[in-house]
């Protein structure tokens, strides 16, 4: 019997990964066209917003966005917070709401949209990428990634976000987008990764995998990373893909399930936040 083929777990080459870059390429001057469709004041000691923004392919984007409600003389670090696999939750979750107020508390601003299939973008026959079919998959892949690189889009235009202070926080799947985000942009000040790993039994050069495959898009990274894993979670996943990143880098491992409550798990990501912003 002969030995099986080895996985090739390698990251493409750069010509391949210009390739794979230029899918994912999009106008940043196609018009937002956003709005502010409420305003909550009241109960935090910080401004919620309910928005949208438009992104490619007629996909409008739902979204909180908060700021300070004391105005500043000058605009202040922003963060894009990519929640993860919820069901039909997606920007309501219990995650996201609860690191959108402790983000927010800090003094700086926060966005946190719907995901392609999720929140309120969940519709009948649109289950995102967990629709089946290669291209389909790869598709809905784009759409997603876009999606969060024209939330970068929107903080950028608001008025309270220094655009040099742009920070990136994905949690699970969100961590799985964001570093393919991250990978891909070159507007983040410091990016950070929790309970996430390289994609799993999956050629680098896979036909359609490579597209979204961590192991391609880690090395692209260019800015400062954090990755937070869970112990429960494949160890070696999680230091594969750390393994993978650029310095510099850091990894913080917790003896905990999967879910790292936001509330009992948020010192060490702050700490680290504030050396890379203050």
């Amino acid at each position: 019997m002969s030995a099986e083929k080895a996985v090739n777990r390698k990251p493409v080459s750069r010509a391949i990964f210009r390739a794979i870059a230029d899918y994912y390429g999009y106008d940043q001057s196609l018009p937002l066209e956003a709005k502010i469709i409420d305003v909550w004041p009241h109960r935090v000691p910080y401004i919620i917003e309910k928005v949208t923004f438009a992104s490619t392919h007629g996909e409008w984007v739902a979204a909180f966005f908060t700021h300070p409600k004391v105005s500043r003389d000058t605009r202040g670090p922003a963060i894009l917070l990519l929640h993860g696999r919820n069901s039909f939750w997606g920007k309501n979750e219990d995650w996201s709401r609860e690191w959108m107020d402790i983000l927010s508390r800090e003094g700086w601003c926060v966005l946190v949209a719907d995901m392609f299939g999720f929140g309120e973008r969940k519709q009948p026959g649109n289950p995102g990428c967990d629709e089946t079919g290669a291209y389909a998959w790869r598709d809905n892949l784009i759409q997603t990634v876009t999606d969060q690189r024209r939330g970068l889009d929107y903080l950028v235009s608001r008025s309270e976000v220094n655009p040099s202070q742009l920070v990136l926080l994905g949690g699970s799947m969100g961590g799985y987008y964001g570093t393919l985000v991250a990978g891909l942009e070159d507007r983040l000040a410091a990016v950070v990764l929790t309970v996430t790993g390289a994609l799993p039994k999956a050629a680098t050069d896979d036909r359609f995998l490579k597209f979204g495959h961590t192991l391609n898009f880690a090395p692209r990274i260019r800015t400062p990373v954090l990755m937070v894993n869970a112990g429960s979670d494949s160890r070696a996943s999680g230091k594969e893909l750390f393994k993978a990143m650029p310095e510099p880098k850091k990894q913080i491992w917790y003896e905990h399930e999967h879910y790292l409550p936001p509330r009992k798990f948020n010192q060490d990501i702050l700490r680290w936040l504030h050396k890379q912003l203050d």
